[in-house]
């Protein structure tokens, strides 16, 4: 999947988290180096997962309703898909061994999501607060000779990622911004590095 440019599906205006959104990789903290560090990554494996985040765009297929909130994460490295009941913790075994992680999402409203996490992790057990919020910006461009009023409007969401190695007692904590997508997903961004069996679901 080839590099999408920041104003990739910009325009368009939307009124909760549903729907596809792609990294913007010019905003915020769209590394996540800090988190793998905090969970105790080898160096090699975080060069390589940022040497495939550089090089792909990393994509948000959320889907949030009164009961449920289910999002897929499609990166070059990292594949997962989260599908949880708001309000009720969700248990699911880790392998190897008997490692069990914790996950617990609320939301406000359609434009808001809560995610709390607990994983084990290479040195310890962390703890991972995400939370995703709709916001619209007005974005100021002298061309725009639209009597449309929302034609100076674009639509966001902000993810505050923070995380917490209850061990080292290590922490970190991130802003990114992710904007509207509207095209088809590429098959490499399903297929290629594809490492479903991975937890760090950034």
């Amino acid at each position: 999947m080839s590099l999408a440019s920041s104003s990739n599906g910009q325009g368009k205006i939307r009124d909760s988290l549903n729907g596809k959104w792609v990294l913007d990789r010019l905003r915020g903290q769209p590394s996540v180096r800090g988190f793998l560090e905090t969970m105790g990554v080898s160096e090699l494996a975080i060069e390589a997962n940022e040497k495939g985040d550089s090089e792909h765009n990393t994509i948000h297929d959320i889907t949030l309703t009164p009961t449920q909130f289910t999002i897929k994460k499609l990166s070059r490295v990292n594949d997962m898909i989260l599908d949880v009941t708001l309000g009720s913790e969700q248990l699911k075994p880790l392998l190897p061994g008997d490692r069990i992680k914790k996950t617990l999402a609320t939301s406000d409203h359609p434009g808001h999501v809560k995610v709390e996490s607990t994983m084990p992790t290479m040195n310890g057990v962390a703890k991972v607060t995400d939370i995703k919020t709709l916001v619209q910006e007005n974005v100021q461009d002298v061309n725009n000779t639209s009597s449309d009023p929302t034609a100076q409007t674009t639509s966001m969401y902000v993810q505050q990622l923070t995380i917490l190695n209850e061990n080292t007692q290590k922490s970190h904590a991130a802003t990114r911004y992710f904007v509207p997508f509207e095209g088809e997903v590429a098959p490499t961004a399903l297929t290629a590095g594809g490492n479903k069996k991975r937890e760090r679901g950034f």
